[in-house]
């Protein structure tokens, strides 16, 4: 399978709510970026979770100094950044459940 597909059926399609398939952007997420590279490193995702739910706060304010601050859609299509009332993109939620259950740290997305 084609590094993008895999991408694309494990991050973007059970976790992003912005995701439109078909439509081929050349911009990703930094949530994309970081989980492409901890798959090319060999790490194995979960099964898709249900739950698309925010973690605590900690977590969240965490994850958004550490992500979103690099990420490309932050400054023009990204208001779960700028005010946390959006959802998150499936980078964001993936990673922050890989968080919660300590399947990765924070120096893993660093």
């Amino acid at each position: 399978m084609e590094k993008k597909e895999t991408l694309v059926s494990a991050l973007c399609l059970p976790y992003c709510a912005y995701y439109k398939q078909g439509k081929n952007e050349k911009e990703r997420c930094r949530g994309a970026v970081i989980v492409e590279r901890l798959m090319l490193a060999g790490g194995k995702l979960p099964p898709p979770e249900v739950a698309k739910n925010v973690p605590d706060c900690s977590v969240t304010e965490g994850l958004v100094r550490t992500l979103c601050s690099d990420c490309d859609f932050r400054e023009k299509d990204c208001d779960f950044a700028k005010d946390r009332h959006a959802r998150p993109c499936g980078g964001f939620v993936l990673l922050s459940q890989l968080l919660v259950s300590r399947t990765i740290s924070a120096e893993d997305i660093a």
